[in-house]
């Protein structure tokens, strides 16, 4: 598969995991006034697979595409 439907693959596991554990958190700092290390951990986990995915795909994307025009 090519590197982008994989980048935008990664892309949606990133936002979903992003927005399911910043709901978890939200809602235990509601409650008790403070969030498990290990949740946020996760928030910042999937955030960086939320944020990145693309970018480097769209490279990695790019890098092939100047690779195979020289051939």
């Amino acid at each position: 598969m090519r590197p982008l439907l994989w980048g935008t693959i990664w892309f949606i596991i990133g936002m979903v995991g992003w927005v399911i554990f910043s709901i978890i958190c939200g809602i235990s700092l509601g409650v008790s006034g403070e969030c498990s290390g290990i949740v946020l951990a996760l928030v910042y986990f999937f955030g960086l697979i939320f944020f990145f995915s693309l970018p480097i795909s769209i490279v990695i994307e790019v890098i092939k595409f100047v690779k195979n025009r020289g051939k």
